[in-house]
């Protein structure tokens, strides 16, 4: 008897993320007004802005390149999450980058996208990832970081990524995404390590 492949039980969550995504894609006249983070918007009160600037992207490039990277992060890293770590992960990353980019970069008048998020995911996942050894996951975790600190070099330019962009490339972002999901993995670890040392006492 062929046994089914069974898919891990967060894959819901993942699928409506892509889901969002792409219809927001499709009616980005109507979904990006709406949603992108506009700073002088939110600041009229809008502030859905904060969390739903992640979700709309300027232009196609950008939302298949986010989309892209998000699945990849979703089935490698993200799938033994339970839905509610995942969805706390999510809300914890938009929210963070979001309210970040409002408060510490007055320079960009709108904010659109899901990669500083994504950097988070990324940090989270490889910080709670139990399919390799902890040492190789805290290198993945530094040479991450150690991209976003090249990024955020004077000399750095990203000739063939901002090509594809009508705005700068929001670097900032990505380190206040790495920085949320290395808050979220810290302390969902501790979490796991007291609810294990109580397990043990009894």
């Amino acid at each position: 008897m062929i046994k089914l492949f069974k898919l891990p039980a967060n894959s819901s969550i993942s699928l409506l993320v892509i889901s969002l995504i792409a219809i927001f894609a499709v009616f980005s006249s109507i979904s990006f007004p709406a949603l992108s983070l506009e700073r002088f918007k939110v600041a009229d009160g809008e502030v859905w802005r904060l969390l739903t600037g992640n979700f709309v992207h300027f232009g196609w490039a950008h939302t298949l390149m986010n989309l892209a990277a998000f699945f990849l992060c979703a089935i490698a890293l993200l799938n033994s999450l339970s839905i509610k770590q995942y969805v706390s992960l999510i809300l914890c990353c938009c929210v963070t980058v979001g309210i970040s980019v409002y408060y510490l970069n007055p320079e960009y008048e709108t904010y659109a996208g899901l990669s500083g998020a994504i950097h988070g995911f990324i940090v989270a996942g490889l910080m709670l990832n139990k399919r390799h050894n902890g040492w190789i996951n805290g290198v993945l975790v530094l040479l991450l970081f150690g991209k976003i600190f090249h990024e955020h070099q004077t000399q750095y330019q990203a000739n063939d990524l901002q090509a594809l962009l009508p705005v700068p490339v929001a670097y900032d972002a990505h380190l206040y995404g790495a920085l949320a999901g290395l808050v979220f993995g810290g302390i969902e670890l501790g979490r796991l390590w007291f609810n294990n040392k109580r397990l043990q006492k009894n």
